[in-house]
């Protein structure tokens, strides 16, 4: 039996914690408050310190591209954000001219690309959508979704993973296993029988086992490539959001979450920031390639 053991990674309580991301050269993490337009890290080498910039724009997913450039999904488009002058640089604009619409989940894929969706910001039904940025083009892969999350990989499979948190479900593509590009139409990966269940944000470890926080349950679910349920580690923050492999060899695994003010007993935790130990086949994200 796996033994986990979670601890708080950062106490500051965000409104929406989203997209952790572990920096594999600078050894550090990564992570948005969507609602309040922050961009925070932490070092390792600094543990009592956690570093926050305010962002021009709403970000909402991060990748990295070498030791001096992450890549933002920002509710404009995708940015090149330089770490120590925090200076942010158009890579491409997407749906800036609609209003209504914002960035959500994104991921680096094995192939150097990043993928980014866009949602309606009242959620409104079928507005949601998935673009892939790949050797400077940007195509429009998934439409007609709702609250469009966790995107994230098995490049062992050719497979790529999303969900629709209004649908309760998560989808698998079929991807080429020399590009990334999807080939073929979607198909259910896992079906939550209760629809209030929200997934969130996931991640996908060496063994193609998918690593997903569940909004409004509390827990985070390993899920084997086979659909099989194999760990819930269960957390003290009830709207975990997003999972990502972190340390030197992917040993641990970090959750954003987002605060609920509802639950007064956990109040002083929602919204932080947590490590869990105890993970055996992590790995760590792949640059996106400009």
């Amino acid at each position: 039996m796996a033994d986990f053991k979670t601890i708080l990674f950062s106490k500051v309580q965000n409104q929406l914690g989203e997209s952790p991301l572990w920096h594999p050269i600078l050894d550090m993490l990564f992570w948005v408050d969507i609602n309040k337009k922050l961009l925070f890290c932490r070092s390792f080498d600094e543990p009592e310190i956690i570093h926050s910039v305010e962002m021009p724009f709403i970000v909402t997913a991060i990748a990295w591209h070498d030791a001096e450039y992450l890549i933002l999904g920002t509710e404009l488009g995708i940015y090149r954000y330089n770490i120590n002058s925090k200076f942010t640089e158009l890579i491409i604009e997407l749906e800036s001219n609609e209003l209504n619409r914002r960035s959500n989940d994104g991921r680096a894929d094995p192939w150097g690309g990043f993928w980014l969706s866009t949602m309606d910001k009242s959620a409104q039904k079928g507005q949601g959508k998935v673009y892939r940025y790949y050797n400077k083009k940007l195509d429009c892969i998934i439409t007609d979704l709702t609250i469009p999350n966790g995107l994230c990989f098995d490049k062992n499979r050719s497979r790529g993973y999303y969900c629709d948190s209004f649908t309760s479900c998560i989808y698998q593509l079929d991807l080429d296993d020399i590009t990334g590009e999807v080939v073929g139409t979607e198909k259910v990966f896992y079906q939550f029988s209760n629809t209030d269940i929200d997934p969130d944000g996931c991640v996908i470890d060496s063994k193609g086992n998918l690593w997903l926080a569940v909004w409004g349950m509390g827990c985070v679910m390993c899920l084997s490539p086979d659909a099989e349920l194999l760990h819930t580690i269960k957390v003290n923050i009830l709207n975990p959001t997003c999972t990502a492999f972190g340390g030197k060899q992917g040993e641990l695994l970090f959750v954003t979450s987002a605060l609920c003010e509802s639950n007064n007993d956990l109040q002083n935790i929602q919204g932080a920031t947590l490590q869990i130990k105890g993970i055996k086949n992590g790995q760590l994200e792949p640059p996106v390639i400009l």
